[in-house]
């Protein structure tokens, strides 16, 4: 089976269970193609090998580790299909320095809220976005998911379908901010409207749910209005979450949770560049 074919299979067959994942694998695999555009069971190592070298001269490290990750799931399928007899274990990631998992610091966030006005309908629903991200840590896929029936009038918590494996998972935020500034969005939200979004388009031409690119140019606008010459991103609020926590003495299985990640292992990278944590280990063997 010639690559294309094979990527066009395996991509099928990804979206079944994991579509957002089908649609980000491709791109790496295309490159594969556009490189090696021969029959599967004819790829040997070697040709993974000088496709990476290939590849280190156009991209950075992490893509580079990104894309053997996806050719090892892809060869791992064509493996079981019987379309190639490559072997998955000799495709290695390169090694390279990760960066460090920044968040929006309490300075930072404090001052993105106090430039906005929580009496004016554009400017609460932006306060209420961020302040939703910072408290919650969800992906902003799953915050422009929700819907108003989601939150409750008196309870400071809901569930969410975590967006990577569709599980449900439970998200909490402050009663300050669930008294002082979500249901007072809520109330301006429905008397807009009877869409269920819980957050919306004040585009007089396009009055439907937000997306992500929303979102990031509401971080943005915002982050500039406070004078914050770092730039912010929504994500940054998610890491934020989860270096809190770790600050109050959480796990790994407590950020998993929290965070709706995949796997314990994906909370590694908020340990390695503790600073506090790592001289206060060190001066215990000094």
């Amino acid at each position: 089976m010639y690559i294309k074919q094979a990527i066009n299979e395996y991509i099928s067959w990804k979206a079944i269970r994991s579509p957002r994942a089908a649609v980000i694998y491709k791109p790496y695999l295309n490159r594969l193609a556009a490189y090696k555009n021969k029959d599967t069971k004819d790829i040997i190592n070697q040709d993974i090998v000088e496709f990476n070298h290939f590849l280190s001269t156009k991209y950075n490290p992490p893509t580079v580790a990104y894309s053997c990750m996806v050719l090892k799931n892809f060869f791992r399928y064509l493996n079981s299909t019987q379309e190639s007899t490559l072997n998955t274990l000799l495709i290695q990631n390169p090694k390279y320095a990760r960066k460090q998992r920044v968040g929006v610091s309490d300075d930072e966030f404090k001052a993105m809220c106090s430039v906005l006005n929580p009496y004016e309908i554009g400017s609460l629903q932006k306060l209420t976005v961020i302040r939703f991200l910072y408290e919650t840590g969800v992906r902003v896929s799953e915050l422009c998911d929700l819907d108003v029936a989601q939150i409750s009038s008196v309870e400071n918590f809901t569930s969410i379908e975590t967006k990577k494996n569709k599980q449900l998972r439970w998200i909490m935020w402050s009663e300050d901010f669930h008294k002082d500034i979500l249901l007072r969005w809520i109330g301006s939200r429905i008397s807009v409207n009877e869409k269920p979004s819980l957050f919306f388009s004040l585009n007089k031409y396009n009055s439907g749910r937000i997306n992500s690119r929303t979102v990031e140019r509401w971080v943005r606008e915002t982050a500039r209005m406070a004078k914050i010459e770092k730039k912010i991103t929504p994500h940054m609020f998610r890491h934020a979450k989860a270096h809190r926590m770790k600050a109050a003495g959480a796990d790994l299985k407590d950020i998993q949770a929290m965070l709706g990640h995949i796997s314990p292992y994906s909370a590694l990278l908020y340990l390695n560049f503790d600073k506090n944590e790592q001289l206060a280990n060190a001066k215990k063997f000094l």
